[in-house]
């Protein structure tokens, strides 16, 4: 059977450059990767692992693709595992090479673009609409980080909101606020 298993890291940037290594079986011709219809240069390859180096990748509308052909075999069995191309929140470039959102402003995900909360503290935000990606990237290495969040209110059409999977749960600490009135 020719199956991905795992995916790591499983988000990197949009400017590329990230090395990733796919775990599974079958590898056993030469593989051609592509994440998102951008190459991923295979950098190693065995039967049951291959390490490549993603490219960069320009904003495209769309949920995210990977493709993993191996000559003489075909398609390889991805079991829905994907490798997202994140903006990161602390990178200028992520905001037209401007300052994050301040306090009282609108954020809005297209679909197609993940956004990595990479930063400590976002300040009270009107409101955040997701139709990408939201996720929060959990400090692994410090189980006592605590990152906030603020919001008048958070919608998710369509798109996805990661805090922790079940297989990569959220180990540190994260508030999320919520604030309003009445009406």
């Amino acid at each position: 059977l020719t199956a991905v298993t795992g995916v790591m890291p499983r988000y990197g940037s949009v400017l590329g450059g990230e090395q990733i290594t796919l775990s599974g079986s079958g590898f056993s011709g030469a593989a051609t990767v592509m994440i998102d219809d951008r190459e991923c240069t295979v950098d190693s390859q065995t039967a049951t692992e291959i390490t490549c180096t993603t490219m960069n990748k320009p904003y495209v509308p769309g949920e995210p693709t990977l493709n993993i052909n191996i000559d003489g075999v075909g398609s390889v069995a991805t079991r829905g595992l994907v490798y997202r191309y994140v903006s990161r929140w602390s990178d200028k470039e992520t905001w037209g090479n401007d300052i994050p959102p301040l306090a009282g402003e609108a954020v809005e995900i297209p679909s197609g673009q993940h956004l990595l909360v990479d930063v400590q503290n976002v300040p009270q935000l009107e409101f955040v609409l997701v139709y990408g990606s939201l996720i929060f990237e959990s400090n692994n290495n410090d189980l006592t980080d605590h990152k906030t969040f603020y919001a008048g209110y958070i919608m998710v059409n369509g798109g996805y909101l990661e805090i922790g999977t079940e297989d990569f749960p959220y180990m540190s600490k994260l508030t999320i606020t919520m604030h309003g009135d009445k009406e």
